[in-house]
């Protein structure tokens, strides 16, 4: 079994993650409330009203396709642990983000718990921005 973390891209066409775990077998779709990120200066009540709208269109749509949206509350690190050890899951996909760098720092304790848990973690790439360069040549 698979876990597809869905982040910012709340759709089921054109997933490319989602797509990509279905080949390998069955998927367990993943939206995590992370509390911290909520706590930013730049979320607002209104993207949270946004968000909860579209995670109710979002569960329509894989619940049609047979397996409803999971939704977890924490930080990430924490969700994906506890599903690990409950489902023995060892891939994860998701779009890579490019988001703040509260994000980016998230992202990078996901990928220290995916290498120390040996989960394979596939960030899909989603457009042409290439996280984490240093030299923009």
């Amino acid at each position: 079994m698979d876990i597809v973390w869905f982040k910012r891209d709340l759709r089921v066409i054109d997933h490319k993650p989602l797509s990509m775990a279905a080949a390998h077998g069955p998927v367990v779709p993943l939206y995590i409330i992370e509390p911290a990120l909520w706590g930013e200066p730049d979320a607002a009540r209104r993207h949270y009203d946004f968000l909860r709208e579209s995670l109710e269109q979002l569960d329509l749509a894989l619940d049609a396709l047979g397996q409803p949206l999971i939704i977890r509350t924490g930080a990430a690190v924490d969700v994906l642990e506890t599903l690990r050890q409950q489902t023995g899951f060892n891939r994860l996909w998701s779009h890579e983000e490019t988001g703040t760098g509260w994000s980016y720092a998230r992202d990078r304790k996901v990928k220290a718990w995916a290498r120390t848990n040996n989960v394979t973690w596939h960030e899909v790439r989603q457009n042409g921005v290439l996280r984490g360069p240093h030299n923009r040549d």
